[in-house]
């Protein structure tokens, strides 16, 4: 009685803690027989003395306890558990080698170019200021004395009777002197810089003719020679696009002004008289000849430096958006000794002008010692002119028959409509320099 006792004892605490366990661990568990046969089953229920179990062909059996040798619980993975062989990352594929390969070569290029691009704008920094003097030879060839002149003659001859009339021949300037100073002021990506420049040249003044009384007429002459001067000053601002310690692009705008004059104090005319009359006209005279222009405006270009070594070459592209005015006044002081006749004709002209053109400018620089460079340049000007408005005055002494109000409006058609247009030239100046520069850095 006492062994059915334990033994029932014993079945009641085998199955208490199965119950308790199969509770916590309710997946397939292995179930080990007392005659020598396993089982892998999922406990469903169980009582004191039985247990139901879930084959894994999905059907059902019912196992006497006292049948059971053990049963064998899987290990359910908590949360918190670490798992004991940590997952191994698969090993990459020689083609996944090749191409992480190459991207890393990409990314070390590019981190290159990086670091030397950033060491390339640190070593174009700049805080330096050059100053610059040359000399030179210039040749101007200057529109206004010549298309003045031009026009003139042709309504002379216009309104003169017996085939009078006045043929200006075409200037040829003469090479003349130059000078220059410019302040250039370099700071990081800007530069600023203001100068100024003077020029000279010299031409010849001829015109040929036909002139006389009404009823004849006879040769005519003016020949002289005048000088030409013209004085500029500008001002120009650029900013580096991409700067580099070997060479610099810069867009650039500024403002320019110039004013271009000629002083003809001495032409000499001479007619020569008729035959008919023992040539008692005959006369001489002088027609002193004043030419004045103002032109300023703005401009916009490009500059480009390059460093090679010591060498530097400085080049530098400004198209031209000028206006102004320009002036003219010529007076005629004749005498014929044979009759004793002088005559006094003048005229003065004002136009208004709109130009257009372009400066060229090159410099090849050679860095010394002490901040001293020597410097060879080459200048270029030119531009062209459209009128804007034009007033003009005529004297003289033998207008009794003459209508000025007419003259007048004939003149300036003359000059705006008529012959005008077609007779302006183009201002050109180009200019050959020596000079030297002293530089000044600030970083240093």
């Amino acid at each position: 009685m006492q062994k059915v006792k334990n033994e029932f004892q014993t079945i009641l605490v085998f199955g208490l803690l199965l119950f308790f366990v199969t509770s916590l661990y309710s997946n397939e568990q292995v179930i080990y027989l007392k005659d020598g046969k396993v089982l892998t089953a999922e406990i469903i229920s169980q009582t004191a003395f039985k247990m139901v179990v879930k084959l894994s062909d999905g059907t059902t059996r019912e196992i006497s306890k006292q049948d059971i040798k053990k049963v064998a619980f899987k290990e359910v993975k908590t949360p918190d558990q670490k798992d004991k062989n940590p997952v191994v990352p698969p090993t990459p594929t020689p083609e996944e080698l090749a191409q992480k390969e190459e991207e890393a070569k990409k990314q070390q290029i590019a981190d290159e170019k990086a670091e030397k691009r950033k060491k390339q704008i640190e070593e174009a920094k700049r805080n330096r200021l050059d100053v610059f003097l040359g000399l030179g030879s210039s040749n101007l060839n200057f529109q206004g004395g010549n298309f003045y002149d031009q026009v003139i003659a042709i309504g002379s001859s216009l309104g003169q009777e017996g085939g009078k009339f006045e043929l200006p021949t075409e200037p040829k300037p003469k090479g003349g002197k130059a000078s220059v100073v410019e302040v250039r002021y370099s700071w990081n990506r800007y530069v600023g810089e203001i100068g100024g420049q003077s020029l000279t040249s010299s031409s010849n003044v001829q015109v040929v003719g036909t002139d006389g009384p009404s009823n004849s007429t006879f040769p005519k002459i003016v020949q002289g020679s005048y000088d030409v001067s013209m004085k500029h000053i500008y001002g120009n601002f650029s900013y580096s696009v991409f700067p580099h310690p070997k060479h610099d692009i810069r867009p650039v705008i500024g403002y320019h002004q110039f004013w271009t004059k000629t002083e003809d104090r001495n032409p000499f005319t001479f007619g020569a008289g008729s035959a008919s009359s023992s040539f008692s006209d005959q006369y001489f005279g002088v027609i002193p000849t004043s030419v004045a222009e103002v032109l300023k405006g703005y401009s916009y270009g490009v500059q480009y430096d390059v460093k090679l070594g010591k060498f530097e070459i400085r080049t530098g592209l400004h198209i031209l958006q000028l206006h102004g005015f320009g002036t003219y006044s010529r007076t005629e002081y004749t005498y014929a000794p044979g009759n004793g006749d002088g005559q006094t004709n003048g005229i003065e002209v004002y136009n208004k002008w709109v130009a257009k053109g372009a400066i060229l400018d090159l410099k090849f620089l050679y860095s010394w010692n002490y901040g001293v460079s020597f410097w060879l340049g080459l200048n270029s000007m030119s531009w062209k002119y459209t009128f804007s408005d034009t007033s003009l005055t005529i004297k003289n002494e033998d207008s009794a028959n003459e209508d000025p109000v007419q003259n007048l409006v004939l003149g300036k058609a003359l000059f705006e409509s008529l012959v005008g247009p077609g007779a302006l030239k183009e201002t050109q100046a180009t200019t050959f320099l020596i000079g030297a520069t002293y530089s000044y850095d600030f970083n240093k």
